[in-house]
């Protein structure tokens, strides 16, 4: 039974003061948080939507990727998460993909996940707040002394020793006045946009035998091809996968096929992007039905997430930039904080791209240093507003990845609070034992 006292127990009255406080609460901000709380702060989570989760929330069971590593446990967040969404049974959560770029995951329910990260909090003793969209940053000779949060009411205003900016776009430390970059460092491209939906009344069988993710060329294309020239408004790519409840089907797509670059930090950008998902969804199960899709010649529209899901709007300059060549290699940093699986995700932005297609080593290392926001005092970034370049974004953006980032960020605000220092004065070892005691293994190279 839901206490109600309890809950509002943890929601914070405007003007506290915290320990740390992390902005945006998707896996990034969810793990920061989680991280911060274990390691004894006094925690805000604020999160602009009204439920956490982030993409993994609004894209109806798309795979949270590399919750895991080769079925096995990462430990620390991760291991809280999977358990949790585990102890609900099969409605909850079940295995995802096992392919080079998507696996070691699972497909959750998006409102059992947003249960399941609410609890979690709670556990933790970590206040959070919803419907809370960062709108400012209170910043005093350089350092970032709290955030300014809209409401229907007006602004509130909270304090914290540490931010640690998870918003996915860089919300805080764009208001910060943090060196932002936005897109391909050369043509200023962004990855897709995609507004997922689910279908229902499918069979499963029929469907998979049908189409293969690995040969989609042959399966798949034809098909968009062929609606598009009936007039149908269609994606690039569509990929399909299985959820919780029988007959129903979670469809990530490619966004609007040849709309040119959106950035959906820009509101007019967000608006078309919306509208075109709903078309593509719709369009998609009137041409399913019409051109007798195996397994899908009687779906209909479950329903379409509850927001777009980004990949890419702008990115924070740290200390420390990753670049592809680390991702490559996987440098031997001095500071490693995560790890970051998998295989380089554009989500089709240079598809058709005669350039040979960029690989990286899943398993290569983040440096601390990367979570140092340059030139500020007080604040962190983690997640994909993080500080990579562009290419090396999309190199493991997993979002269990991103999770191993905040959750670092979340150890190293919680040790600089409690020993009085700022995070860049944070000594490393620090930051490892943090981790340690989560059950988080660290090393560099080939001791992780």
């Amino acid at each position: 039974m839901l206490n109600v006292s309890e809950v509002r127990s943890h929601i914070p009255a405007p003007g506290a003061k915290y320990d740390v406080i992390v902005a945006g609460g998707g896996p990034a901000g969810f793990g920061a948080a989680m991280a911060a709380a274990k390691t004894g702060a006094k925690v805000l989570l604020l999160e602009a939507r009204s439920f956490f989760g982030g993409v993994a929330g609004t894209s109806l069971w798309m795979p949270i990727n590399r919750l895991m590593i080769r079925g096995g446990t990462r430990g620390g967040i991760h291991e809280m998460l999977v358990s949790k969404l585990r102890s609900y049974g099969q409605f909850g959560a079940r295995t995802g993909k096992t392919t080079w770029t998507d696996g070691d995951g699972l497909h959750t329910h998006p409102d059992y996940l947003k249960l399941a990260m609410m609890e979690l909090l709670e556990e933790a003793g970590c206040d959070y707040r919803l419907d809370s969209p960062i709108v400012g940053a209170i910043v005093e000779n350089g350092v970032v002394k709290g955030v300014e949060v809209g409401t229907k009411s007006g602004k509130d205003l909270f304090y914290g020793d540490v931010m640690i900016d998870c918003t996915g776009d860089g919300d805080l430390s764009a208001y910060a006045g943090a060196e932002i970059q936005v897109g391909g460092e050369e043509d200023g491209k962004l990855m897709p946009v995609t507004l997922g939906f689910s279908l229902a009344n499918v069979d499963y069988d029929k469907l998979y035998s049908f189409f293969d993710e690995q040969n989609a060329e042959e399966s798949m294309y034809p098909t968009i091809e062929r609606a598009e020239k009936a007039g149908y408004t269609v994606a690039p790519w569509y990929s399909f996968d299985r959820t919780t409840v029988p007959g129903v089907i979670s469809v990530n797509n490619g966004g609007l096929k040849n709309v040119g670059r959106l950035y959906a930090a820009d509101p007019a950008d967000a608006t078309l992007a919306e509208r075109a998902g709903i078309q593509i969804a719709i369009d998609f199960v009137r041409f399913a039905r019409e051109f007798r899709l195996p397994g899908l010649e009687d779906c209909y529209l479950d329903r379409t997430g509850a927001a777009i899901g980004v990949r890419e709007t702008r990115r924070v300059m740290c200390d420390y930039v990753l670049t592809m060549d680390d991702a490559k290699s996987d440098a031997d940093f001095p500071d490693p904080i995560a790890m970051r699986y998998g295989a380089v995700d554009q989500a089709g932005l240079n598809a058709d791209d005669a350039a040979e297609k960029p690989t990286m080593r899943s398993g290569h290392t983040f440096p601390y240093r990367a979570l140092l926001v340059k030139g500020l005092e007080g604040l962190l970034v983690a997640g994909r507003c993080g500080s990579y370049t562009h290419m090396a974004l999309a190199a493991g953006k997993s979002m269990g990845n991103m999770m191993a980032i905040g959750q670092a960020a979340g150890v190293a605000a919680a040790r600089a609070s409690a020993l009085g220092v700022t995070p860049r004065q944070l000594p490393y070892e620090e930051v490892k034992a943090g981790l340690q005691a989560l059950n988080v293994a660290v090393g560099s190279g080939g001791d992780w």
